[in-house]
């Protein structure tokens, strides 16, 4: 197909972050590496610039509540709301559920079944707008 492959594809940002450590990165979908949190948790302990959002990654932190729910509350001042979705009552509803609530077998995006991560409100805080007004100054 010729193009890099996804360990290219990291081994890339990763050089990136170290080469410009007083820059401010903020990489959607949380880098590509929902599905692999210990891999990212490294990443983020390494470079204090790197910043993600959760756009479209519900079905991979939704699949794994207990995990996700921890890697969120470590890095609560790191991660930042994002959706690709058009915003509608349904979409906003749809990530309260999954990042507020203990429910169980949530019908997500796709065919797979998500689980309430349930976080505390000081995490939601950050997440939702906490760590955006922080970022551009806001007061």
């Amino acid at each position: 197909m010729g193009g890099p492959s996804y360990d290219e594809l990291i081994s890339r940002r990763d050089r990136l972050l170290a080469r410009h450590p007083d820059a401010t990165f903020i990489l959607c979908h949380l880098s590509n590496q929902g599905n692999d949190l210990a891999t990212l948790s490294t990443a983020l302990d390494r470079f204090p610039n790197l910043y993600l959002d959760l756009a479209a990654r519900d079905y991979e932190i939704g699949r794994q509540p207990r995990n996700a729910a921890e890697f969120l509350k470590k890095y609560k001042d790191r991660v930042f709301f994002g959706s690709d979705a058009t915003p509608t009552g349904k979409m906003y509803r749809g990530w309260w559920r999954l990042l507020e609530s203990r429910d169980e077998y949530i019908p997500g995006s796709n065919w797979w079944r998500l689980y309430g991560l349930q976080l505390p409100e000081p995490v939601l805080q950050a997440v939702y707008s906490g760590n955006a007004a922080r970022m551009l100054n806001w007061k």
